[in-house]
């Protein structure tokens, strides 16, 4: 938590931040009916500003738990925020190319394949538009805020890696399952949680037994199914985030699988996945990124650039590991 509340106390110093009234909207329509150009939109006022954000879908709580914190902070100075979710690549492309035609300041994106989203960048900046990166850089893009993603699955690794090491024995194998996704950033997460296994338990054997898609609750709980069939005794599911491993978690539970060795490990810390770590069961740890608490932060970053300030081209957040041991200090 101390990471976190330094990393946004340092963006804080580094942003002029403003305050006036305001509004928001979930549609497409921003306020102004013609694309801005650099030279209009440097030092425009904040209600004169719109914010597009292009996001996942919002059935990953993570994702709605953000969106519902940029908008309130939107509100709260007085800056227009639109939004459009989508988890397809190409209707993004389409949604951002929306919003540049309607004339929007800034957009943000949560790109999950930075190659595709180049010529929509140009088409961005041709039209006065900035663009904004999150999780993922574009080639162009005026800024990008992410987190290295083989290093944020190591720490997820390195959360399911201990409690390995403090429930086995050396020789032991430890049956493991992973809740991954077809996302390009994502199979580098999993990259990083797989290493960290085998670079951190080296007197135990990991053996990966099953895979399935995550990234939701829906999925998840197919995942978990499956991983029951696989005729071995799971011990370990690790995944990319936690809503898949919520899906997971829920399938164990109605079958009734569990015990003193059996752990299910993730990241994002939504708030289900923390109540799921303090009620002490089989959930036993998440990785938090502050997402949330940046909020505020992606909005100023935005702002400045649509008003043609200076920003850093790229940002890098923190990652804390929790478990039940630390998990009251971030609910």
């Amino acid at each position: 938590m101390k990471k976190v509340v330094a990393l946004v106390l340092a963006l804080a110093m580094s942003l002029s931040l403003v305050a006036c009234g305001g509004s928001d909207s979930s549609s497409a329509a921003p306020s102004s009916g013609t694309p801005s150009s650099a030279a209009s939109t440097a030092g425009k006022d904040l209600s004169d500003i719109t914010v597009a954000y292009v996001c996942s879908e919002l059935t990953n709580e993570i994702f709605a738990m953000q969106v519902e914190a940029m908008e309130a902070y939107a509100k709260e100075i007085g800056v227009n925020f639109v939004y459009k979710q989508t988890k397809d690549t190409g209707e993004k492309i389409t949604a951002c190319e929306n919003y540049i035609s309607s004339g929007v300041d800034a957009i943000i994106c949560h790109v999950q394949d930075g190659p595709a989203m180049v010529d929509v960048v140009n088409e961005a900046h041709n039209a006065g538009v900035k663009f904004f990166a999150y999780d993922t850089d574009v080639e162009g893009a005026d800024t990008f805020y992410g987190w290295d993603n083989y290093d944020y699955g190591y720490a997820i690794g390195t959360n399911a890696a201990n409690w390995v090491n403090e429930t086995f024995e050396k020789g032991d194998t430890v049956y493991a399952a992973s809740c991954n996704h077809t996302a390009n950033f994502l199979i580098i997460r999993e990259q990083g949680y797989k290493a960290a296994l085998e670079e951190l338990c080296p007197d135990i054997t990991v053996e990966w037994v099953a895979e399935g898609i995550g990234g939701n609750a829906a999925n998840g709980v197919t995942a978990g199914e499956n991983f029951l069939q696989t005729g071995k005794d799971i011990n370990l599911v690790v995944g990319i985030n936690d809503g898949g491993c919520l899906g997971v978690l829920e399938a164990f539970n109605a079958a009734g699988y569990g015990g003193d060795k059996v752990g299910i490990f993730a990241g994002d810390a939504t708030n289900d996945a923390l109540n799921a770590v303090k009620e002490g069961g089989i959930y036993r740890g998440t990785v938090t990124t502050g997402l949330v608490s940046l909020a505020p932060d992606f909005i100023d970053l935005a702002v400045k650039l649509a008003q043609g300030e200076a920003v850093d081209r790229e940002n890098l957040g923190p990652t804390t590991l929790i478990t039940a041991e630390n998990v009251d200090e971030f609910m």
